[in-house]
């Protein structure tokens, strides 16, 4: 069953629940005050016969009369009036008896009151005559009237519950059908996405509402999912072109080296090739592992309390034993002395490649092979910043420097993949830090680690 219909039979049964309640209960109310309204009237009819019949000069026809008068012929209203011991003192024209041994004795205890032959009746005690003798009165009738308008109001309540269930049940299904309209277009617009289409997006229209909010958070979905799938395709993209290169090197090398007999040197040196080829490729397939597994699964890096310039140092130490003419300068001057400002929460490993990475690019764009690196730090937070003297980039390069595999061509005569600064970023994502690059062309480029510092609770 659709949404409409549903929530139209829903809040149509609701409102009937709702009517029959409330209209069972107006009639209810009604019944009674008609009857005890009509018992009132009884009463005060029976107790003006009495003053009259015990009114002096009083003759029996006079009494007729008065009685005639009095008849209200809606409701065939009756009088006995007994004496204490139930003999009857006066009846109305084809009034029926109705006082038995029982009744005498319930009477004089309180009044009693009950429906017989198709009239209402009452029994009670009064003394409203001049001598204040001890009278029982029975009065009866028919409440033509007052059953003719309990009948009109239960007309009523039933014609106004049903035109009312029906005036709700067509304006709950045209407001429903109204409001959720915008959601059959949205469903008929995401079944228009897919992964070609990622760039369409959901109309907006009010954001005021639940549905245009929804719209929005899909929308702001989507932009995540686009981001997933470019950064999905263009990885498959640059790692595919990335490693046929180095495949395709190795292959012409051994073809070349397998077309004609070669000295026992030349094969060593096209083995130290193969190696330095392979290195390489092992370099570059290790970085995009790293690169992936901090996309997809970053929840399940371990987290410790270590201290920034340890990390420098090691960096350091590796980027010179693997590159000798590296000049790296560090310089603590800024820190001062306290121990805990170097303090942070983070992993090792993955902190130590962040700034191997920036200290290599520094000196490899460098025509002095020189990086100086300084920290300051702060009571909320350190920052280091590594500063080169080498090629500088554009506000053009900037833009793109932390996108994957992204390289300027008037670099290509440098060695590199473009992965080292988008995983260096990516992992300062993780650790909560955030990495910015100021550079002038022809200049040199600062780049700025800012990481929070480690607070003992």
């Amino acid at each position: 069953m659709r949404i409409v219909e549903k929530h139209s039979l829903s809040m149509s049964l609701l409102l009937i629940t709702g009517l029959v309640l409330f209209s069972v209960n107006i009639y209810w109310f009604y019944s009674n005050y008609r009857e005890d309204e009509f018992y009132h009237r009884l009463r005060q009819a029976a107790l003006n016969m009495e003053q009259l019949i015990f009114t002096k000069g009083s003759s029996k026809e006079q009494l007729r009369l008065l009685e005639a008068l009095q008849d209200d012929p809606y409701s065939k209203r009756q009088i006995i009036i007994y004496d204490s011991i139930g003999t009857i003192l006066f009846r109305s024209t084809g009034a029926v008896a109705h006082l038995n041994e029982a009744y005498q004795k319930q009477v004089l205890r309180k009044e009693v009151e009950f429906r017989k032959d198709g009239y209402e009746r009452t029994l009670f005690v009064s003394r409203n005559n001049p001598s204040r003798k001890l009278l029982i009165l029975e009065a009866a009738g028919y409440d033509l009237g007052g059953f003719n308008k309990q009948k009109k109001l239960r007309t009523t309540l039933i014609l106004g519950s049903l035109i009312l269930i029906v005036l709700q049940g067509l304006a709950t299904w045209y407001f429903m059908r109204r409001d959720l309209l915008p959601l059959s277009r949205i469903a008929s617009q995401m079944k228009q996405i897919s992964g070609p289409t990622f760039h369409q997006r959901l109309s907006e229209a009010n954001l005021n509402n639940e549905i245009g909010q929804m719209s929005h958070a899909f929308n702001e979905l989507l932009d995540r999912v686009e981001k997933a799938y470019q950064q999905q395709f263009n990885f498959i993209s640059y790692a595919s072109h990335e490693l046929r290169t180095p495949l395709a090197i190795l292959l012409s090398n051994s073809q070349v080296t397998l077309f004609k007999e070669r000295t026992t040197e030349e094969y060593v040196q096209t083995l130290k090739s193969f190696q330095d080829d392979v290195n390489q490729m092992i370099l570059l397939v290790n970085s995009l592992l790293e690169l992936a597994r901090l996309n997809a699964d970053a929840q399940s890096v371990s987290f410790s309390c270590l201290r920034l310039d340890e990390q420098l140092w090691a960096a350091s130490d590796l980027l010179k034993e693997n590159h000798p003419d590296y000049q790296i300068h560090i310089d603590f001057a800024t820190i001062g002395d306290t121990d805990e400002a170097m303090l942070v929460m983070g992993n090792a490993r993955l902190l130590m490649l962040v700034f191997k990475n920036l200290m290599e690019n520094a000196c490899k764009y460098s025509s002095n092979k020189k990086v100086v690196v300084n920290i300051q730090a702060g009571q909320q937070q350190v920052l280091v910043n590594v500063c080169d003297e080498g090629i500088g980039m554009s506000a053009a390069e900037l833009e793109h420097i932390f996108d994957a595999f992204y390289r300027n061509g008037q670099h290509s005569k440098i060695a590199g993949y473009g992965i080292g600064l988008p995983l260096a970023k990516r992992i300062l994502e993780i650790h909560r830090g955030s990495i910015v690059v100021q550079s002038v062309k022809d200049k040199g480029s600062v780049f700025t680690v800012t990481l929070p510092t480690w607070k003992e609770d």
